[in-house]
C-alpha cells in the first residue's frame, strides 16, 4: 500500500508580520528554496506522493507547485477554513489521503533532506517526532512519554519529557484507529483552534476516557530524535536564522 505525504501548509503565518502579508510561509525565501520545499524534497525520499494542504494566498503556493514539482507526484487540496485550527487542514486532505499509511508535517519545520529516510523511519503504528536534549520554549508543544509510549501532549502541560516536533507517522495497521480518534475529536473539539495534536492526544488515553497503564497498537510511539539539525519558521527571527544558517551550510 503507498505511503502518502502530507504537508500542512494552509495558515498565513501571521506571526511573521508584514513577510507574510503578501507571501504565505510556506513560500518565504530560505538558502534559494522556499519552506515547502524542504519538506517536499525530504518527503519523496520515501513517499509515493505529496498532498500540499494551501490555504492562505492559495493560488500563489499552487503555482509555485506547478512551476517546481510540476513533474513530481505533488498534489495540492484547498482547505477554505483559514481561521480554524490545522484539524482541519488534515480534514480537508482526508479523501486524497485515502486509507492507506501516511506522514503528516508541517511546511514551516525544514528538515534536512534525510529526514524520514535516515532519522524518523517508517514503523508500525504510530510515531511522532520529537526531542528532548534541548531548551524547550514555552509555547512549543511538550509531550509525556511513559516506556517509549505517548501519555499527554499539550503545550500547557506543567511537567514534561520533551517537545514534538511536528511530524507524525501512521502505518497501514492502525490508520482505522486514528481517524476514529480524529472523528472523535472533530466532533466535540472547537474547531477553530483543534490541532492535529488533540488527536494523538486522544489516541493516548484509555478506551474507557481515563488515563492509564494501557496500550495499543495505535498508542503513539514518541520517537525520540537527537542531532538533527532543522529550522522552524514561525517568527522573523526563525526565518533569520534559518536563512543564515542554511546558507552557511551551503558554502561549505
Amino acid at each position: 500500500m503507498e505511503l502518502t505525504g502530507v504537508i500542512l501548509a494552509a495558515g498565513r503565518g501571521s506571526r511573521l508580520g508584514d513577510a507574510s502579508a503578501e507571501l504565505p510561509k510556506p513560500l518565504m525565501p530560505v538558502a534559494g528554496r522556499t519552506c515547502i520545499d524542504f519538506a517536499i524534497d525530504a518527503l519523496l525520499k520515501v513517499v509515493s506522493r505529496v498532498v500540499v494542504v494551501v490555504g492562505y494566498r492559495a493560488e500563489l503556493v499552487e503555482a509555485h507547485l506547478a512551476n517546481a514539482w510540476g513533474d513530481a507526484p505533488v498534489t495540492a487540496v484547498r482547505n477554505p477554513e483559514l481561521e480554524a485550527g490545522n484539524l482541519t487542514s488534515l480534514r480537508a486532505a482526508r479523501v486524497a489521503i485515502g486509507s492507506g499509511p501516511f506522514i503528516v508535517t508541517n511546511a514551516d519545520h525544514l528538515f534536512p533532506v534525510d529526514m524520514y529516510s535516515r532519522w524518523f523511519t517508517a514503523r508500525s503504528g504510530v510515531s511522532i517526532a520529537c526531542e528532548k536534549s534541548r531548551p524547550i520554549l514555552e509555547d512549543e508543544m511538550k509531550v509525556v512519554e511513559q516506556a517509549g509510549r505517548l501519555v499527554a501532549i499539550s503545550k500547557t502541560l506543567p511537567r514534561y519529557d520533551g517537545a514534538y516536533i511536528g511530524t507524525t507517522a501512521v502505518a497501514a495497521d492502525v490508520t482505522q484507529d486514528y481517524w476514529q480518534a480524529f472523528d472523535e475529536v472533530a466532533a466535540t473539539a472547537d474547531l477553530r483552534s483543534a490541532s492535529v495534536e488533540m488527536v494523538l492526544d486522544r489516541l493516548a488515553a484509555a478506551q474507557t476516557g481515563v488515563r492509564s497503564n494501557a496500550c495499543s497498537a495505535a498508542t503513539p510511539q514518541v520517537r525520540w530524535i537527537e542531532g538533527l539539525n532543522w529550522y522552524e519558521v514561525d517568527t522573523p527571527e526563525d526565518l533569520a536564522v534559518a536563512r543564515e544558517s542554511l546558507a552557511q551550510s551551503l558554502t561549505r
